[in-house]
């Protein structure tokens, strides 16, 4: 998305076209917990993928010397070259073993939790809509729930990263009681109408974007695996040739091994980036995604109202959460 949250954060113009729904549309109690997740996230996300890739290349380039050096350069290293080497591999380990310990994983995930948690109590709030005779009994409404789901949060969040074991979706979908109504019909079409676009659409358009992007990743990641496989294979023959063909010189049998060791090396680290990125996983979970969404447009299409469409939808997007809270469990970059 060029442009993200904005479902959480209407423009001037989305808020022109339903005035009749304000307290829906602008919640400040939640834009300012969101922005403070948000930039925790956003930090730990950058921080733990730029800690990771660091300690990967500095790793496995001293992996590749160290082999090259007792295969090519046996008793003729460079012994600066050697010692950077080594100061490269200690970085890379200490990268790693500061991620660990400042928990950067954990307070990129748990932010992120806790900023779809969020989106999913301000869209909770539209089933209010359903019952409300008025705009101002819509915003005292709002306004309760919105610290009764806060305050529930926060206890949540105080479990750290223990949360994810924890977190049942069905359990953080509130179901308000109805209001004494008669429920205001241009409040109730304009709340639809408003859920339809800032939550399903806007969802759909985000899985969609996702999976464009993860499969443009896949396409680069897959191509690259393929040249390491093939790479490995051909020189692992090469190598055993080497070793059964009177006459080959030493040094092409070392200069060969090296190769398809090397090929080895990054294969792995390979393999290490793809778990750190959860390309797979996340591909299935949007296409599930994407289908529950278009279900929930099919029972507005067929008269659903918001009391009925609200809850299913937190329940899809918090069930896609809890989906996350499971995967994130293998992301690493530890070789």
């Amino acid at each position: 998305m060029q442009e993200p949250n904005r479902d959480i954060f209407p423009t001037p113009a989305m808020l022109e076209r339903f005035p009749n729904i304000t307290p829906l549309l602008k919640n400040e109690a939640i834009e300012t917990a969101f922005n403070r997740h948000e930039a925790l996230s956003v930090s730990g996300k950058r921080w733990f993928h730029r800690l990771g890739l660091v300690s990967m290349v500095l790793i496995g380039g001293s992996a590749i010397y160290t082999i090259a050096e007792a295969l090519l350069f046996t008793g003729a290293g460079n012994p600066v070259i050697s010692i950077a080497a080594a100061v490269s591999a200690a970085i890379g380990i200490s990268a790693q073993v500061y991620t660990l310990a400042a928990k950067v994983k954990s307070q990129w995930l748990v932010n992120r939790f806790a900023c779809e948690r969020l989106r999913s109590i301000k869209f909770q709030a539209y089933s209010l809509a359903a019952t409300a005779r008025d705009e101002d009994e819509l915003a005292k409404r709002a306004r309760q729930l919105t610290a009764t789901e806060l305050a529930k949060l926060e206890s949540e969040l105080n479990m750290g990263i223990s949360i994810f074991e924890a977190f049942v979706p069905e359990k953080c979908v509130a179901v308000p009681a109805p209001g004494p109504g008669p429920a205001n019909p241009d409040i109730t079409g304009e709340a639809l109408t408003a859920f339809r676009e800032l939550r399903l659409l806007y969802q759909d358009r985000y899985a969609a974007a996702e999976l464009h992007r993860l499969r443009e990743n896949r396409r680069v990641f897959h191509s690259a695996a393929d040249i390491l496989y093939f790479s490995g294979a051909c020189l692992v023959l090469l190598s055993l040739l080497a070793k059964i063909v009177p006459g080959m010189p030493a040094t092409l049998n070392a200069w060969v091994d090296f190769f398809a060791i090397s090929a080895f090396v990054l294969s792995i680290s390979k393999t290490v980036l793809d778990s750190a990125t959860l390309t797979e996983p996340s591909t299935a979970r949007f296409v599930r995604y994407r289908e529950d969404i278009a279900e929930v447009e099919r029972r507005i299409e067929h008269g659903a109202t918001l009391d009925t469409v609200v809850p299913q939808m937190e329940r899809i997007a918090l069930g896609e959460l809890e989906e996350f809270c499971d995967a994130s469990k293998s992301i690493n970059y530890r070789l």
